[in-house]
């Protein structure tokens, strides 16, 4: 049987001098919280699940991240609204916007790749406001597509507030397609290459941007600051 004589608490960090096996239950010595044991035989990994701990509930009782949902689609809708208005949105809400949206990608799939069944096969995992999965993103996407193109049409997609909100929303989007391609595309190996090469080019970028804002040069190097901005954000996409 598998045996480790010494772990780690998952809630305290505290070391777990016992052997865990396989079925059995440990009690942290320090912050005393209980945990079941359970072994990967394929894995050869031990897993600690918490036992008699309570989870809150859900605000008002909606399927997880339901309010972020609702936030993400009244925000945008208010931004599509102004659009169509022929009104200027506010930079803070253009702003506010990015950092739900660029928020929402990564922790759908984050929570997604939490969820165990290893309690109940049979369960089912309910997505917010019970829609089908990745209709939020899609309708967010479309929408604000929909609204670029009106822009373009009245000439004020080169705004500068407009400009920096798109370039930086389409290196978001395109850097997410381009993770979920790459999964299908490449084998292991190449996935590692690829990961370890944008991640040099990401903190490349990085340090150019870095370079340019504390020089105090930026505004004279607009399109390069936006370029490398696209940048950043396709990897952020990428990597949710």
């Amino acid at each position: 049987m598998f045996e480790m004589k010494t772990h780690r608490c998952p809630v305290c960090n505290w070391e777990i001098r016992e052997e865990l096996k396989a079925g059995s239950e440990i009690k942290c010595s320090y912050c005393r919280s209980e945990f079941s044991v359970v072994l990967d035989e394929g894995a050869g990994k031990i897993a600690l699940f918490q036992v008699g701990h309570k989870q809150s509930q859900e605000p008002l009782y909606l399927p997880r991240g339901s309010i972020r949902a609702i936030s993400a689609i009244a925000l945008s809708v208010c931004c599509w609204v102004l659009i169509f208005r022929d009104s200027s949105a506010p930079a803070y809400l253009l702003g506010l916007i990015l950092t739900i949206i660029g928020y929402y990608f990564g922790f759908r799939k984050k929570l997604a790749e939490a969820h165990s069944k290893i309690y109940d096969a049979a369960a089912e995992e309910h997505e917010p406001l019970l829609l089908p999965a990745g209709f939020i993103r899609f309708f967010i996407i479309i929408g604000f597509a929909v609204a670029a193109f009106a822009l373009y049409a009245r000439g004020m997609l080169l705004e500068q507030d407009f400009l920096e909100f798109y370039v930086v929303l389409a290196g978001l989007i395109i850097g997410h397609l381009y993770a979920r391609l790459a999964s299908s595309l490449f084998g292991f190996r190449t996935l590692n290459l690829l990961n370890h090469l944008n991640g040099v080019i990401v903190l490349s970028c990085v340090a150019w941007l870095a370079i340019l804002l504390l020089a105090g040069i930026y505004e004279d190097n607009v399109r390069t600051a936006l370029a490398l901005s696209c940048v950043v954000s396709f990897y952020f996409g990428s990597r949710s």
